[in-house]
């Protein structure tokens, strides 16, 4: 269940990203605690559904074939 932030509700799939930096232009740089691969957010052009598809699919790689996190 999403936490509520105001009005906003903050999606779960934050507790699987770490976020890095803001650019100027209001994109994220944000990381995936399981594999480390650097994506961009912007949530007033994308939402989090980007997010949550490669969280998913990270997940199913590691459950086949586990990934050496250092």
């Amino acid at each position: 269940m999403p936490r509520l932030c105001g009005l906003k509700a903050i999606s779960h799939v934050w507790s699987h990203y770490e976020r890095i930096e803001e650019g100027d232009d209001g994109w994220w740089k944000v990381r995936c605690s399981h594999c480390h691969l650097v994506l961009c957010y912007n949530a007033q052009q994308t939402g989090t559904k980007s997010l949550m598809r490669h969280v998913e699919r990270c997940l199913e790689r590691n459950l086949v074939k586990p990934v050496r996190i250092e």
